[in-house]
């Protein structure tokens, strides 16, 4: 028995119409996984990158735990070695504990290798610190590479050179990782400044630009230094 025109093109729609939607049901469910992961596999991370971390500082004063309580009592050495730290932080704010401090990094810089290696790690610590004065003092943007093309930098100083009136802005351009990038002097003529905390330049930098605002808050240089194109 043959079948209608009518309904072979009913047919034909219909199936195409639950094809569309199967389709669509797919696209749904894919969207909304990958929404969901985002959202989970940072918080997943961050737990687990919290949990070693207190795992390895529990770690280093457990013996000390064992000898004195005569077991091991999680999250005690945490709790110790916080409190050492904040010791030392308070000691380090005052007159008589900077220069006990001092003197205690001019007997460890005697030793060779540990030297290299402290003031390396010092040396990056520092330009993260919010009490130091030679860490990152701005965010600033750069017309480096080349002119025209702006690269977001710290400012670590305002240098002049012998027999150039011309003053330049020492500044780190760090790549991803942060601690590896490239240091320049440029013209400020050729740099801007931004109104941006520098833990804001920090997290924009190590997401490669995907938390940027579509708006920088900049302070313009003096026209007279300003290179306006």
């Amino acid at each position: 028995m043959d079948v209608p025109e009518s309904g072979i093109i009913l047919k034909g729609a219909h199936l195409g119409w639950i094809q569309a939607s199967g389709d669509r049901i797919k696209t749904t469910l894919r969207t909304q996984f990958i929404t969901g992961l985002l959202i989970v596999l940072p918080v997943a991370l961050s737990a687990y990158i919290l949990y070693r971390i207190f795992v390895f500082l529990d770690s280093l004063l457990d013996p000390l735990v064992i000898l004195l309580a005569g077991r091991s009592i999680p999250g005690l050495g945490v709790a110790v070695l916080l409190l050492v730290i904040f010791a030392v932080g308070v000691i380090a704010t005052n007159v008589i504990g900077r220069k006990l401090l001092g003197m205690v990094e001019g007997l460890l810089g005697h030793i060779p290798i540990f030297k290299k290696l402290y003031t390396a790690i010092k040396t990056i610590l520092d330009a993260f610190s919010p009490s130091g004065g030679k860490g990152f003092k701005k965010v600033v943007l750069a017309e480096y590479p080349r002119e025209g093309a702006y690269t977001m930098g710290f400012l670590t100083a305002w240098v002049t050179m012998d027999g150039d009136p011309v003053r330049y802005a020492s500044v780190f351009f760090p790549s991803n990782n942060l601690y590896i990038g490239v240091q320049a002097f440029i013209p400020e003529s050729m740099v801007v400044e931004t109104q941006l905390p520098v833990e804001e330049g920090i997290r924009m930098i190590l997401s490669g630009g995907l938390g940027m605002p579509s708006r920088l808050p900049v302070v313009r240089m003096p026209e007279e230094v300003f290179h306006d194109h």
